[in-house]
């Protein structure tokens, strides 16, 4: 991963056509304007993860209707839910690393 710093109203390049520009910095949230083609999608990663989550029970769903499918989604929710857990647990490490800095 690459961690660079930015001021406000400073920006990066990804590639040809996007720019990100830290717009605001507001206690622990920063705002970020994202000038992209229109047809570049942009989402947050918690819903780009939703969205995967009911991709993965959609099939699981139309595969079989019996009892083992649902044990296997009642583990996958379970797991994600911990995974969720342990990615903020993370963040929340990550934010007081770089807060002693």
């Amino acid at each position: 991963m690459l961690v660079i710093s930015r001021k406000v109203d400073e920006s990066v390049l990804l590639g040809d056509t996007i720019i990100v520009t830290i717009l605001a910095i507001e206690g622990d949230r920063v705002k970020i304007g994202i000038n992209a083609p229109r047809e570049t999608i942009i989402l947050r990663q918690e819903i780009y993860q939703a969205v995967q989550d009911q991709v993965k029970i959609q099939e699981l769903l139309a595969k079989e209707t019996e009892p083992d499918t649902f044990e296997q989604l009642r583990k996958l929710l379970v797991s994600e839910s911990e995974n969720e857990e342990s990615e903020k647990e993370e963040n929340k490490e990550q934010g007081k690393n770089e807060d002693a800095l």
